[in-house]
């Protein structure tokens, strides 16, 4: 049998884990860790389905609702960017951890 909180721990390791949120954490917080994942290089796609995406699902304290407000986040934040933010655009540099220009 497949131990699920093993398995989503492994998953989320080394990915968002230089992030702590509280168990109900503000909108503030969340934007603050995009936003610097955002100065870092990273895409939307990749903030959401490697960092805090993860992060979220692994935690026993956080559920739908961080999920519902990182995507909402993630989407404002990103607005003004020619960026992928739900799907993976031909720029986008699979080993870099984002997209072509945003350096």
């Amino acid at each position: 049998m497949i131990d699920t909180k093993r398995l989503l721990e492994r998953l989320s390791s080394e990915r968002g884990a230089d992030f702590e949120f509280e168990p109900t954490p503000s909108e503030a917080a969340i934007r603050e860790a995009v936003r610097s994942l955002r100065a870092e290089g990273l895409c939307g796609r990749r903030v959401v389905e490697q960092r805090l995406g993860p992060y979220f699902l692994a935690s026993d304290q956080h559920g739908q609702r961080e999920l519902d407000l990182l995507e909402e986040i993630v989407e404002e934040e990103y607005a003004d960017r020619d960026v992928c933010v739900r799907t993976r655009s031909s720029e986008c540099s699979r080993l870099r951890g984002g997209c072509r220009g945003t350096r």
